[in-house]
């Protein structure tokens, strides 16, 4: 369930809710955020029965979002942004299904975001999900911890919290793996320290001035020493 970076890409790939985990008929929009004109790019996906398909044949498509109205497990796969040159955003994972998740985010964290995850129970003709159960949660296969009403934050994360999330209800069912992403913030370069300020012309004149008239009391001085 991983998220690929997106640092070097020329468009951005975002959905709401931003997570990677869904239940049957819930929405779930995909939005590209490009520089300029959205007009040559498209969503696509792959899924386990079709390959980079665009959203015109499995969403509703409004202008630089692609919207699913009730996804299935059907609409598990990889989904991007595409240019009609073949340019790409980074991808998301989407995994729907029922029973037990854990959502968190899709997109990556930045050092010092803190994140909830949230371990959610629904049936499959259940109206709502609940979270209200005692859930373990897991990081790259180790427990991590207990909470008793489904929920684990983080407060301030770093890149030691960066692995496979998942939790584990009362009854023993695990959610499938969720990849949490934790990057460093970006560093920008400090600007170069202004060059030292140039003597105006008036003043150049006046110290020139003052120059030469104490060479020449100096000089006046030494003659009349000598006289």
């Amino acid at each position: 369930m991983r998220v690929a970076a997106h640092n070097s890409f020329s468009a951005t790939l975002s959905i709401h809710p931003d997570r990677s985990a869904f239940f049957y008929c819930e929405t779930v929009t995909l939005s590209c955020a490009v520089p300029g004109s959205f007009s040559s790019w498209t969503v696509k996906r792959n899924t386990s029965t079709k390959s980079s398909v665009s959203c015109e044949t499995w969403g509703q498509l409004n202008r630089s979002s692609c919207t699913i109205k009730g996804v299935y497990p059907s609409d598990s796969g990889v989904y991007w942004c595409e240019s009609d040159r073949g340019e790409c955003s980074n991808t998301i994972n989407i995994r729907v299904r029922t029973g037990l998740i854990l959502q968190g985010p899709a997109v990556p964290l930045t050092e010092g975001d803190s994140v909830t995850l949230n371990c959610s129970y629904k049936e499959k003709y259940a109206k709502e999900s609940t979270s209200n159960f005692s859930a373990e949660f897991y990081r790259n296969g180790t427990f991590i911890g207990k909470r008793s009403e489904g929920r684990m934050s983080f407060i301030h994360v770093s890149k030691e919290n960066e692995g496979f999330y998942k939790c584990e209800h009362p009854t023993k069912e695990q959610s499938p793996e969720i990849w949490l992403e934790v990057r460093a913030p970006s560093t920008t370069a400090p600007p170069p320290p202004p060059p030292p300020p140039l003597m105006s012309l008036p003043m150049l004149a006046y110290t020139i001035f003052l120059f030469i008239l104490f060479t020449g009391i100096l000089i006046l001085c030494i003659s009349m020493c000598k006289g």
